[in-house]
């Protein structure tokens, strides 16, 4: 599995997950670097247990991060996060 963020103009970006068999898109209504720096607070600070930045929530769950909006989840295993927050 793959996962990656990408920016979809101004003011959104998309995060996308790549399987052997599969792909799916999640389009996120906040700028790349907004929701880099979501993740980073996150990891950041392990006592919290949720962030908002502008109006995606980010949230923890066992084994990663869920970014929440709108009426969708995308879960982020940790394994993923770090290169996400690493890449421009």
């Amino acid at each position: 599995m793959r996962i990656t963020l990408k920016d979809d103009g101004i003011e959104a970006c998309v995060l996308t997950e790549t399987s052997i068999s599969s792909s799916a898109s999640f389009p996120i209504p906040t700028p790349k670097s907004t929701l880099q720096t979501g993740l980073r607070e996150m990891l950041r600070a392990p006592d919290k247990s949720d962030v908002t930045v502008e109006n995606v929530m980010i949230s923890r769950y066992g084994d990663g991060l869920y970014v929440h909006s709108g009426n969708g989840r995308f879960a982020i295993p940790y394994r993923h996060v770090f290169s996400l927050v690493l890449t421009q």
